[in-house]
């Protein structure tokens, strides 16, 4: 949750680029288009993924730029988030993408949202409260094609969709699955695309009636054709991010999130001094540092130690010893005159330079996904419109 700031001004925050939103879902809905096989599919809407507070960049702001933009299907991953969105006005479609417990039908019902469902003990659970209130629901099934995690495997789906067509309070609307190794496994990818359009071809066989189709998120959208889905998933790409860095020629993205600190305090540590907790860090020579207002509290992770690096005039700056709770010390050696209160950037550009998610998510051995979404729960966020 995001610290909120009513009688002092932060020293560490997440700046948002709400412009750079705005151009991205644009670029997006023009590369849905471009993905299209006009012979087999003429209609592709964009379903925007906005769980986990929108990747970190804020769910409710992101999504109302999105709306005015023209969205008109919103993904989250729980209840509580759609009900968050629907109460902070967004009149659009809220899907949920992982399935729920059955004791939340009411919300569901009560908040007009779009469930995913692969249990039978969740869509009765629909069907019966939606039969008392006269209301038809509409559902998205989540099929398995080799993700392993939610979702009715494909082998099964027919006869999963089949009972759902009986109960007479639930309108199937739409099948989506997804897709576990699109960045590193094309073969198996396809296949999850075979197995998944034989199962549409049954169910149209059967005459049982949906409308969207759906499996492409990001790295979907961006490295396969789309044969017959009418409905893409960007997530990352939403928030400048790329899933995989041989797309970059396929799209330009502008990168929604900037991350920036005070500078709390400056010293000369002298040779042979350790740094930090653990002393992992030992100067060679008298070393200048600055003490910034940003610790692993924050979301700026431990694995940053002796890693990573911050801008500061426009200057590298390296990470010494371990970052803590609430600060990260950086060596200023080089960066000039350094004063009390100077703005270092974590994520962003300072002049000619320029840090990154992938530059974090290298540094930290992780994705840069991960990195978005756990910076800022102590931060609070600036937008820029």
């Amino acid at each position: 949750m995001n610290q909120s700031y009513r009688h002092t001004k932060p020293v560490a925050w997440v700046q948002i680029d709400l412009k750079a939103v705005r151009h991205n879902f644009s670029e997006i809905r023009k590369l849905a288009f471009q993905q299209l096989e006009p012979r087999i599919n003429r209609e592709v809407d964009i379903l925007s993924v906005v769980k986990a507070d929108a990747y970190g960049h804020g769910m409710v702001e992101v999504a109302h730029v999105i709306e005015k933009e023209g969205g008109r299907f919103f993904a989250v991953s729980n209840v509580e988030e759609a009900i968050e969105l629907r109460e902070a006005g967004c009149k659009k479609r809220i899907v949920l993408f992982e399935t729920t417990l059955p004791e939340l039908a009411p919300q569901i019902i009560k908040y007009d949202l779009t469930p995913g469902v692969c249990t039978m003990e969740l869509a009765r659970a629909i069907d019966r409260l939606a039969r008392r209130l006269k209301k038809k629901i509409p559902v998205h099934v989540k099929i398995d094609t080799g993700m392993g995690r939610l979702g009715v495997w494909h082998e099964e789906a027919v006869d999963f969709v089949r009972a759902l067509n009986r109960l007479k309070n639930i309108r199937v609307e739409g099948l989506f699955t997804h897709f576990p190794v699109a960045d590193s496994d094309e073969k198996f990818t396809e296949k999850q695309m075979d197995d998944f359009s034989k199962l549409v071809a049954q169910l149209i066989k059967d005459q049982i009636p949906f409308r969207y189709i759906h499996a492409a998120n990001s790295m979907g959208l961006l490295g396969y054709k789309n044969r017959f889905f009418n409905l893409t998933r960007p997530g990352v790409m939403l928030y400048g991010l790329y899933p995989a860095d041989v797309l970059r020629k396929k799209i330009a993205l502008k990168p929604v999130m900037s991350v920036k600190s005070r500078v709390l305090f400056t010293k000369t540590i002298h040779k042979g001094r350790g740094i930090s907790y653990g002393h992992t860090f030992r100067t060679t020579k008298d070393t200048r540092v600055a003490v910034l207002a940003i610790g692993y509290s924050d979301g700026y992770s431990r694995a940053f130690s002796n890693k990573a690096r911050v801008l500061l005039n426009g200057v590298f700056c390296p990470v010494l010893g371990r970052v803590t709770m609430d600060q990260t010390i950086v060596d200023i050696s080089k960066a000039g005159v350094v004063r009390i209160g100077d703005e270092a950037v974590v994520i962003g550009r300072q002049a000619a330079e320029e840090i990154t998610t992938d530059h974090l998510a290298a540094w930290a051995g992780t994705i840069n996904y991960e990195i978005v979404c756990n910076l800022g729960n102590r931060l609070p966020r600036i937008y820029v419109k």
